[in-house]
């Protein structure tokens, strides 16, 4: 940018303001505990603005959920002293009057909640603790004397957009925005940057952590902008946009603070299309120096801005090339086989939805899930079954829950048994709170990840040997309506490449949005959201409770008490490619825990001479495919039962055995040698290849596959 252009710049002079200076604090208009009180005063007031469809029941306030559906899993209390105290049975959520209007306003707490005592003090028409908007002969003033400086956000094209008031009180300084659009005092949103108009005919700027130095910077002839708030700004709360596609000198204060701003801010820079460098601080400068002191001090700012750093490691993914994806070329020869980490329910390197309604067991389950997935040692014979099929994946699980704390965490791993070194469990309660890992964009309003992304994808990539991601529920990681289809699909798609990049499988838990589901196709339509949620991803799961009668008749078969709630039933509802579609039968047993009985259940109706034939034909292919069984040893079959169909793996080896010898007695078996061998220890039936002695065999006996493809022994 010329000299002459800078010059055409207005910027008046005024002393140099830096957020830095004092703590960035906003004082908020209204008094919680005031407005909380005046909610409960006229509750059920309250309770008919946010939901017309919602009904009184006796003492309570009944509605679907909060959405304000017709319903009753949602329930108020509207007397004594939990007056106002809520609770959703179907997700769990719960809290006081505040809270609940947060949740159907749409507010994300904590980060919102000065945004929420806005939004119920103009609902009640409350008196806030400021003078009305400030006009050309009373802005200069306020409730704490008149400002002692002032600075004006403009658009590119020159429009105001916001002030900011700097006073200086016998406590300290302290700030105040003023929205002008909003006729406001906050911070407008999205929060514009400051300098736009010289930012748009320039190439290249300078981002720094207040107006002071950029101010000293365009002193300097050097084009500079700051974010409202310096290094203490909300990043997705500002409008980025008018650095897109520009060469972005990210130049931080020396000091903590000016670190972990940079670290946050270089990622949203990159991810709206910026190139991006950054200052290296010469090591004999003071905490806390800055660009203005730069300048001050006389500093060669413009060499020092040429020695800056770019930054690529974290640059976005390039455009596909078509031209290099020639179908003949790509995919030759023999597909490699699907890899699973549940087999036939949660492929590897996929997205994978496990959802029902709340206090199904849900969590519990993937917590079960997560600690397999670390303590398996990949032999075939000790292969644990959840969620319905085998587990084949083997090593590091990364358990993320949004909902449980720390103790609720260690009493379900203390049930569980022990705690593998491959697994880590990550309670967002006991680690500063859930935050948004999805979240509006301020300038497009479009779908966007938010640094905690960023954040958290840097570091599951960067980890060896992962190949469980586990988000449990999506619901508090998300600020986006997934209702709206773009919103939904945006979300799968950051799942499906985190999966791709960490070749792990990525499952996210989730929410019914109703409890009447009694089969796989309602439970797949209880699914909240909209259906871009359940086609975006790979798998779905679903866990429903059965209707009261079949629960019944199940607790009988099995000898077990009936209790409410303690049969769930659970399935693949929604696969890509094949999948294990068969209903799971689950018991939920003294801990808590959601057990797979579904064997037991078959083995209760069936008799041996029903599962006989099975068990012929099982080892007659098994012959015909050159891995055939022996009565006993490391080919036996009770040792690689897990190849026979599921209703054999649960069965004990003396009754495996003792079945296979009657159908050796009745001639329907038939034990042969290989050739070059001197044992005849070969089952197959009469007529087949080994007893022909035409077998080719495989090199042993084949197992199961694994996560790095077949296994031959």
């Amino acid at each position: 940018m010329t000299t002459a252009a800078i010059d055409a710049v207005c910027i008046p002079p005024h002393p140099f303001f830096d957020f830095n200076d004092a703590p960035d604090h906003i004082e908020r208009r209204h008094n919680k505990d005031d407005l909380r009180n005046r909610l409960l005063d006229q509750l059920e007031a309250v309770l008919s603005y946010l939901f017309p469809r919602g009904k009184r029941q006796g003492t309570r306030f009944v509605v679907g959920n909060v959405q304000g559906d017709a319903g009753d899993s949602l329930v108020i209390e509207l007397e004594g002293p939990k007056r106002g105290v809520w609770i959703d049975f179907a997700t769990h959520e719960s809290g006081d009057v505040l809270a609940l209007w947060a949740a159907v306003r749409g507010f994300a707490l904590p980060r919102d909640f000065g945004e929420l005592l806005d939004d119920v003090g103009d609902w009640l028409v409350v008196p806030t603790s400021f003078i009305p908007a400030p006009s050309k002969s009373s802005a200069t003033h306020d409730t704490l004397g008149p400002h002692t400086a002032k600075w004006d956000y403009r658009s590119a094209n020159g429009e105001l957009l916001a002030c900011v008031y700097r006073y200086d009180t016998p406590d300290g300084k302290q700030y105040r925005p003023w929205d002008v659009r909003g006729r406001a005092m906050r911070m407008p949103e999205p929060r514009p940057l400051y300098n736009l108009p010289a930012l748009h005919p320039t190439d290249t700027v300078v981002l720094v952590e207040g107006e002071k130095c950029v101010d000293a910077l365009m002193q300097v002839g050097i084009v500079a902008t700051t974010a409202m708030g310096g290094a203490a700004t909300a990043l997705e709360k500002t409008d980025w946009s008018p650095l897109a596609g520009k060469t972005v000198i990210v130049w931080p204060d020396n000091d903590e603070a000016g670190a972990r701003y940079a670290k946050a801010v270089i990622p949203k820079l990159l991810s709206i299309g910026a190139k991006v460098e950054r200052i290296s601080v010469p090591d004999d400068k003071p905490p806390k120096w800055d660009a203005a002191d730069a300048v001050a001090e006389g500093v060669d700012v413009h060499a020092l801005l040429a020695g800056a750093m770019p930054i690529t490691s974290a640059q976005p993914h390039q455009p596909f090339e078509i031209t290099q994806w020639r179908a003949r070329e790509r995919f030759t020869g023999e597909p490699q086989p699907r890899r699973w980490l549940v087999e036939g329910v949660f492929p590897l390197a996929q997205a994978a939805l496990v959802a029902a309604a709340g206090g199904v067991g849900k969590s519990f389950l993937l917590l079960a899930l997560a600690r397999e997935v670390a303590a398996f040692d990949g032999a075939w014979s000790n292969a644990p079954t959840l969620f319905g099929g085998v587990l084949a994946g083997q090593g590091v699980a990364i358990y993320v829950t949004a909902e449980d704390d720390g103790i609720e965490v260690h009493n379900r791993l203390n049930a569980l048994g022990p705690i593998p070194d491959r697994l880590y469990v990550l309670p967002l309660p006991d680690a500063g709170g859930a935050v948004p890992l999805f979240a509006p964009d301020p300038a497009t309003r479009g779908p966007s990840t938010t640094p905690a992304w960023l954040a958290l994808e840097q570091q599951l990539t960067a980890l060896p040997g992962l190949r469980l991601i586990i988000l449990d529920p999506l619901q508090p990681l998300c600020a986006l309506d997934l209702n709206v289809p773009e919103n939904a699909q945006f979300v799968c798609s950051r799942l499906a490449a985190l999966a791709a990049a960490t070749s792990a499988s990525v499952i996210v838990s989730h929410h019914f949005a109703k409890r009447e589901a009694s089969t796989p196709e309602q439970a797949r339509e209880a699914i909240r959201g909209t259906g871009g949620l359940v086609d975006g991803v790979r798998s779905v799961y679903a866990l429903w409770n059965p209707k009261e009668e079949q629960a019944k008749a199940i607790c009988k078969a099995l000898g077990e008490p009936f209790e409410r709630g303690r049969v769930v039933m659970g399935g693949v509802v929604k696969a890509n490619g094949a999948a294990c579609l068969r209903v799971t039968t689950f018991l939920r047993d003294a801990r808590g825990l959601l057990v797979d009985r579904s064997e037991a259940l078959a083995r209760s109706s069936r008799t041996d001479a029903d599962l006989l034939p099975d068990l012929k034909a099982a080892i007659a292919r098994a012959a015909l495919e050159g891995k055939p069984y022996t009565k006993t040893g490391g080919n036996g079959v009770y040792e690689r039962r897990h190849e026979l169909p599921e209703a054999f793996h649960a069965i004990g080896k003396h009754r495996l055995t003792d079945w296979v010898g009657a159908l050796l007695d009745r001639g329907e078996l038939v034990m042969a040698m290989a050739e070059g061998s001197k044992l005849v220890k070969w089952l197959d039936v009469p007529d087949g290849p080994v007893a022909r002695g035409e077998a080719v065999f495989m090199t042993g006996h084949l197992g199961r596959s694994t996560p790095e493809g077949r296994d031959g022994q």
